[in-house]
């Protein structure tokens, strides 16, 4: 088995976002009366349906505008500099571009990603991107990756995917893909998903390091 390119989810894989989307979610919920949680933001961790389990918690909201709601804050947050790159991003895509051709894979709207890849200089590096917006089916569905896939005219066994997530994971795996995991707080402590990766590594700056030996001897490192 080979490997030709490398797929990354954006949140938490690459951007340090985590906090302002809870700080965003939190007050679009307040605005319409409901009191944002942590179980509620571990629900929707990594899922495209995030936008309907908000709708569902807030009367009178639908799933268009809540994701249009938030994008606005997250838009308005990346404009002020409120997030940028977690420690060791910008190396780990710039490796991996010198590698292959590289695609991003996440759930959140079009809009965000797009403003986010732009603002934190990963853009360039980036010939694929598939969004929230993009499928029916998101994440754990193995539906975005095989898009991504298609989008760099790749099998998908020859394509290594950077996940934080336990649906991101999911979702890599069942597309055929081999998984790079870089575990959030949530997924650090699900042995069961993190079987499913090849490579299980802290962090950015350690995954530059294993993502050359994953590429040349990806068979040695997933049996």
């Amino acid at each position: 088995m080979t490997l030709y390119a490398t797929v990354f989810d954006l949140d938490d894989t690459l951007v340090d976002s985590s906090a302002t989307w809870q700080q965003v979610i939190g007050t679009v919920a307040a605005r319409h009366d409901y009191r944002w949680t942590h179980a509620d933001w571990a629900a929707i961790q990594g899922t495209s349906t995030w936008s309907a389990y908000l709708a569902e918690r807030c009367q009178g909201l639908t799933p268009e505008r809540a994701a249009s709601e938030c994008v606005d804050g997250m838009v308005d947050a990346i404009a002020r500099g409120t997030f940028g790159l977690l420690p060791g991003a910008a190396e780990l895509v710039a490796l991996a571009a010198e590698l292959g051709p590289v695609g991003l894979v996440s759930a959140s709207p079009r809009r965000y990603v797009r403003a986010a890849a732009s603002a934190s200089g990963l853009r360039r590096h980036v010939e694929a991107i598939v969004t929230g917006d993009d499928v029916t089916n998101g994440k754990p569905a193995p539906d975005p990756y095989l898009l991504a896939a298609r989008k760099l005219g790749l099998d998908p066994v020859n394509v290594l995917a950077v996940e934080d997530s336990g649906s991101g994971i999911r979702s890599a795996h069942a597309a055929g893909m081999t998984v790079l995991a870089i575990p959030n707080a949530t997924t650090a402590r699900d042995a069961e998903v993190l079987k499913l990766a090849a490579c299980t590594v802290t962090d950015a700056r350690v995954a530059a390091k294993e993502i050359c030996q994953l590429w040349v001897n990806v068979y040695a490192l997933s049996r």
